[in-house]
């Protein structure tokens, strides 16, 4: 009776540890996610050309007095 109870005791004791362990790597992995959420910069508002309608990040476009233009050189030819 006294190996039974040995051995359930140590299945136990195996089972914890096993838990402890996968509480551990989830703790890391959740760690890693949000270092790497941190470095991803945030998103840009965009606007569209009036002259070409193509979409462009604010801050590489100029604003006219009819709105917004991306600066690219082929924009009036893609129209």
């Amino acid at each position: 009776m006294g190996k039974i109870v040995f051995w359930i005791v140590v299945f136990f004791v195996i089972l914890f540890a096993l838990r402890l362990v996968n509480v551990a790597k989830a703790k890391s992995k959740r760690k890693r996610d949000d270092e790497a959420r941190k470095r991803i910069p945030p998103a840009e508002p965009t606007v569209r050309c009036v002259a070409c309608g193509a979409f462009t990040p604010k801050s590489d476009a100029t604003l006219m007095p009819t709105g917004y233009r991306c600066n690219d050189p082929a924009c009036a030819r893609r129209r």
